[in-house]
């Protein structure tokens, strides 16, 4: 049987977490079972080279900022033309802009059956919150990342729970510590704090801010790099100067080499004030680092307090600061919590194994077709509210 072709259609092609759990299942697919295309709702961003290095077919739709135009129409004809000729068997999407117009394509396409994924808490409120629980349960399988964002009802029985993976080869312990501060520019006795993330209000970067700058009594010369992109990188680089740690605070942007600015820190942090299941958590864990993060989402499902790392509450500088402080004063323990988070990770969070259970999933669902089942779709009532939405 020749490869089934599968389209995964995401939002845009930034650093964020969604978008590296997409580059881990491309890397690892077996590529003599599926042939996976991407289709970009926003274009390609930093990380469409990296698509196209892995052999991969990547589609730009370049969705404009309103989703209620002839755009949105433009962009479903073009995704249509793309599943109908590569006779897509299978379509999986993440975020609801990006699911609108993959389900709308799928259905003018005909053939292809829908799984959606779901990552994170939906930030999204009014119209676009119901818009983003439309396109999960409209889908014929749904994959999130852990139990919190199962859905309600009848669309729960046909959830599965696949945490997210990483590769634990390339965010593996070991490296030169000193080596990879001094290519960010910082001596090896510089105390390094760090966070990767999208630069956005549920990410809690202001939070972290804030911690760092009650640390500075005891560790005046700490560094916070920070790894990511996002709307508030302005705001956040003013409050740093308000905070009086603007020296003392790197904002990186999005980087391909997460890995090396984590061989760089001493203690990673995850501030959020929502999440799922972070990737960015994972590969701190799987780097042996000593990680301080919220006990919000599926992050409590990740870490046990005390044993692989430490647990604080959201929205809680005080709380953060005295926990990574605790990190820094005792490197016996700094080092316990960080063989005990890559021991977690290496046997529940393999990339390899959650792509195969992926794979699974796509094979079953392509398979329906000798025995088809009605497929839910979504309806032109449903469509009809796009009018009224705006990104």
């Amino acid at each position: 049987m020749s490869p089934r072709p599968i389209a995964f259609f995401s939002p845009e092609l930034v650093s964020g977490g969604t978008q590296r759990h997409l580059l881990e299942v491309l890397r690892l697919i077996d590529r003599s079972r599926f042939t996976p295309i991407v289709v970009s709702a926003k274009g390609t961003g930093p990380l469409g080279a990296v698509v196209r290095a892995a052999g991969v077919e990547l589609v730009e739709l370049r969705l404009g900022p309103s989703m209620a135009s002839r755009d949105f129409l433009r962009c479903v004809r073009e995704a249509t033309d793309v599943l109908r000729a590569r006779r897509v068997a299978v379509v999986q999407y993440f975020e609801w802009r990006a699911g609108l117009i993959a389900i709308a394509a799928a259905r003018r396409a005909g053939g292809c059956r829908l799984v959606a994924a779901r990552r994170s808490v939906p930030k999204e409120r009014g119209l676009q919150r119901a818009l983003a629980e439309l396109v999960v349960r409209v889908a014929d399988r749904i994959v999130v990342n852990a139990e919190m964002l199962r859905p309600s009802g009848g669309a729960g029985q046909r959830t599965d729970v696949i945490p997210s993976g990483v590769d634990t080869d390339r965010f593996a312990p070991g490296r030169d510590r000193a080596a990879a501060k001094s290519c960010l520019g910082l001596t090896p006795e510089t105390v390094v704090i760090g966070t990767v993330g999208r630069l956005e209000p549920r990410k809690g970067t202001d939070t972290l801010l804030e911690a760092v700058a009650a640390l500075g009594p005891e560790h005046p010369h700490a560094m916070l790099v920070v790894v990511g992109e996002g709307p508030l990188r302005g705001e956040l680089g003013a409050r740093a100067e308000r905070l009086g740690i603007a020296s003392r605070v790197r904002f990186l942007g999005d980087r391909a080499d997460v890995d090396e600015i984590l061989a760089a820190l001493d203690v990673f942090v995850l501030p959020s004030r929502t999440e799922g299941m972070s990737n960015a958590l994972l590969e701190a864990m799987a780097m042996a680092l000593p990680v301080v993060a919220t006990a919000v989402g599926g992050t409590p499902e990740v870490i046990a307090d005390g044993r692989s790392g430490l647990l604080v509450p959201a929205d809680d500088p005080a709380a953060m600061a005295a926990a990574v402080g605790r990190v820094l004063a005792d490197p016996a323990r700094s080092s316990a919590l960080g063989e005990s988070a890559r021991a977690v990770v290496e046997e529940r969070y393999g990339a390899r194994s959650m792509v195969r259970r992926l794979e699974g999933i796509y094979a079953a669902v392509a398979g329906d077709h000798a025995n088809p089942e009605p497929a839910p779709l979504v309806s032109a009532r449903n469509l009809d509210s796009l009018e009224s939405c705006r990104q």
